[in-house]
């Protein structure tokens, strides 16, 4: 379920990340009564909200990406047993 939920918010914020800088074109539009220029600086300013606020989201989801995949890794790991690589301590 968490990871149906990390893979929902993942597309989601992309989805966001859009809507933001779309409204960012349309508020800059309005605020100087259609110019181009206020389009442009909209976009600019929706850019940055964006990077802001979805580049945090996209930064935990790919850490609990990183996170599940060590934990994967670690439940296989002992799974499998010992492997060469595991020093043992020299019978006497």
């Amino acid at each position: 379920m968490n990871r149906f939920l990390a893979e929902t918010l993942s597309l989601l914020n992309a989805i966001i990340a859009v809507l933001i800088v779309v409204a960012g074109v349309g508020v800059g539009y309005q605020a100087t009564g259609g110019a181009i220029s206020g389009m442009f600086a909209g976009a600019v300013a929706g850019a940055l909200v964006a990077e802001l606020a979805c580049g945090t989201i996209a930064y935990l989801v790919l850490i609990e990406r990183h996170l599940s995949k060590i934990a994967s890794d670690d439940v296989s790991q002992r799974a499998a047993g010992p492997s060469r690589l595991t020093r043992q301590e020299p019978v006497m």
